[in-house]
């Protein structure tokens, strides 16, 4: 058993950056963005212009949202992927409708799974929207993902080489990239006031959980390959979250500037 304090230190250090700081941090950014860009869009053309240009995203906010509620063992009390407005008439809370999906839940509050479950059932859409976008480019943009897999293949070492070759792709392959990464971006990378809220519950159990692993493996001398594994994870969503950035930073802007005119 490995008792070096400095080393249990420094892993967990590399833990909290990988699995804690860098997700939550690009969560805020983009959650911010959209969430802007959404208010403009609300504010200029209408609620239901989110709808038209993010349905994608939407769907695939509540379908990830479903599919981690279902995993950690949650029961299901009802459900909408995708749904219009209805400002004039109340929603479960009481207020306007104003929601374009949901997903409502129960658990076992003295379940620790399931209690910890929240915190990733609360931020499961930026993780699904990051998924759809790594597939998106799979599909598209081959020679990028190669690239991307080429980065996360040996995280303490990155390789850049894998990038030199995809600008070629086809001009329409880039556009209907852009195209969908819109949509997504719009509608799946903004979290609500209620998936933070949700989120919340299962921070501390997460962390704990996250601290536990990391000293036992640091002390058994068997925690390279996990800090290999979760670096690789932090690689590929600064990627993938850093490019829905750049998306959401643009579509924001371009928002704005068709308002002022």
């Amino acid at each position: 058993m490995v008792t070096d304090l400095p080393l249990i230190f420094k892993n967990l250090g590399i833990a909290g950056l990988d699995l804690v700081a860098i997700p939550f941090f690009l969560i805020a950014v983009l959650t911010y963005l959209n969430r802007n860009t959404k208010q403009h869009l609300a504010g200029g053309f209408g609620m239901i212009s989110q709808l038209y240009l993010g349905f994608i995203g939407i769907f695939l906010h509540e379908l990830s949202h479903l599919l981690t509620a279902i995993f950690f063992g949650h029961r299901i009390v009802a459900f909408r992927l995708l749904k219009r407005p209805h400002p004039d008439q109340p929603g479960v809370t009481g207020d306007s409708d104003m929601t374009l999906g949901y997903v409502n839940h129960t658990w076992n509050r003295r379940n620790w799974y399931q209690t910890m479950g929240n915190l990733f059932i609360g931020i499961a859409p930026i993780f699904g929207c990051a998924l759809a976008l790594f597939g998106l480019t799979a599909l598209l943009l081959p020679g990028v993902c190669h690239g991307l897999l080429t980065l996360m293949a040996d995280p303490f070492n990155l390789d850049w080489s894998g990038f030199g070759q995809p600008v070629g792709a086809n001009w329409w392959r880039w556009l209907l990239m852009i195209v969908l990464s819109l949509n997504i971006s719009i509608g799946g990378f903004d979290l609500s006031n209620a998936d933070f809220a949700n989120s919340k519950i299962g921070v501390i159990s997460f962390i704990m959980a996250v601290t536990a692993v990391t000293v036992l493996l640091t002390m058994a001398n068997a925690a390279t390959g996990y800090l290999r594994a979760i670096t690789a994870l932090a690689i590929w969503l600064v990627l993938m979250l850093g490019y829905a950035l750049v998306i959401s930073l643009l579509t924001n802007l371009v928002v704005r500037l068709i308002l002022r005119r």
